[in-house]
């Protein structure tokens, strides 16, 4: 395997890591068989531009092609976005997954509920703010309180967690500079002028 392979290969190992994802859930997540994953990581096999793409798709990356003498410059960049507070990042991260499962486990009877509902639609939108995710103490106590739940089936808990992971993704929000955030779509002229128009 050639060295530009490997250091795809670690990258990939290391991005999955930081998201706190097992090989399991990226298969899950991409649809590359966990063991070809497995193999790609350890570079055993030869990593195709089909999986490579299914796997950076999963991991919230982007594949793209630049000039040779854009890439330090690029690189700069992608090591001063990410290398922000990484240990806590990473710790972060690993939290949010564990949380993820604590909440899959949940009884099925639990499942249904619309707190339930409302945790996988937080946590998912805090993996879109893993670039700044920090915080690891209010997310492994969620992941304790879920635990806790799994045994106890009390409603009112499950609710409360609900409300703390709801002002925990309002926090991350508020905390995203401006130039990060999409910018809201402005309607075009000519509906603006339909809108005035009565006939």
């Amino acid at each position: 395997m050639s060295y530009a392979s490997e250091n795809i290969a670690a990258s990939l190992k290391e991005a999955r890591e930081n998201k706190g994802l097992s090989q399991r859930e990226l298969s899950a997540r991409s649809g590359v068989p966990q063991s070809h994953i497995s193999k790609i990581e350890s570079n055993a096999v030869d990593l195709r531009l089909s999986s490579l793409a299914s796997l950076a798709h999963a991991l919230d990356l982007e594949l793209a092609m630049i000039p040779r003498k854009a890439a330090p410059a690029v690189r700069s960049i992608v090591r001063s976005t990410g290398s922000h507070k990484r240990q806590s990042n990473n710790d972060a991260l690993r939290e949010l997954g564990r949380a993820q499962r604590a909440l899959d486990e949940l009884p099925k009877s639990l499942q249904e509920n619309s707190a339930v509902q409302t945790l996988q639609r937080l946590f998912q939108e805090m993996n879109n703010f893993s670039n700044i995710l920090q915080e690891t103490d209010p997310i492994k106590n969620m992941r304790s309180a879920l635990e806790a739940v799994e045994n106890s089936g009390d409603l009112k808990s499950l609710e409360n967690i609900a409300k703390d992971a709801q002002r925990l993704r309002n926090k991350l929000g508020h905390s995203v500079p401006s130039h990060m955030m999409n910018e809201p779509t402005s309607r075009p002229a000519y509906s603006l002028d339909e809108d005035g128009s009565d006939g």
